[in-house]
């Protein structure tokens, strides 16, 4: 059988804007959905599916009463942190930590959906209305969650959102790069002092990855 691969991209950011959190929480209006099938690959009859993990590992549909940039200030003001971007006209600190997590299209449907018929692509599939979510994607989820918990700090996560809704099913995870003394220190933590040590770090996290993600069939590329 062919190997399903993980996945994960890591992009930095100098804070979340409100189209990014209403993109990870789907929190569209009617004109953002008809926008966002016509441009996207997003099937509003699974948006259902989608669910969030939250502290403890615990799974719920995901939350749209605060934006993540809401959840980030509340976060930051409850531990007694400043965002170094708040007082700057041009946000210029690297302050929130993106993760994509996933894996091959293939091994990851099987998860979400095992082997029910799933009707993929844009728009408003009704052939999927009556689709379940499998218990295993959200054991993975919660294996992921635990992961990144374990290594950054379940403090620093604001937002962990599996998106069922698309063609490949994956996680985005909002990641605080806080350390342990309450600062802002996305270079110490994840780049170190010039490019060879960043990519060692990077190669380094996806081999730790790899050894959550095998017990799920998913390879290190």
């Amino acid at each position: 059988a062919e190997k399903s691969w993980q996945v994960m991209h890591m992009n930095v950011m100098k804070g979340i804007t409100t189209a990014q959190s209403n993109e990870h929480q789907r929190n569209w209006t009617e004109s953002g959905w008809t926008h966002a099938i016509d441009k996207g690959t997003y099937d509003r009859q699974r948006e259902r599916l989608n669910f969030e993990v939250v502290k403890g590992g615990r799974i719920q549909p995901v939350n749209k009463d605060r934006s993540i940039p809401e959840r980030m200030a509340e976060n930051l003001a409850g531990r007694g942190i400043k965002d170094p971007n708040s007082d700057l006209a041009e946000p210029k600190f690297r302050t929130v930590v993106d993760f994509i997590l996933g894996g091959s299209k293939f091994q990851m449907r099987q998860l979400a959906f095992g082997d029910q018929a799933v009707v993929y692509g844009s728009g408003n599939n009704t052939a999927n209305a009556s689709l379940q979510r499998k218990p295993e994607i959200e054991e993975w989820a919660r294996d992921i969650y635990r992961f990144v918990a374990d290594k950054y700090g379940e403090e620093n996560i604001i937002s962990f959102i599996v998106h069922c809704d698309e063609k490949n099913p994956h996680v985005h995870c909002a990641l605080l790069p806080i350390d342990q003394n309450g600062k802002f220190a996305f270079k110490q933590i994840f780049h170190g002092q010039n490019r060879l040590e960043f990519k060692n770090y990077m190669l380094a996290l996806h081999d730790e990855l790899a050894k959550v993600n095998e017990k799920w069939g998913l390879t290190r590329g």
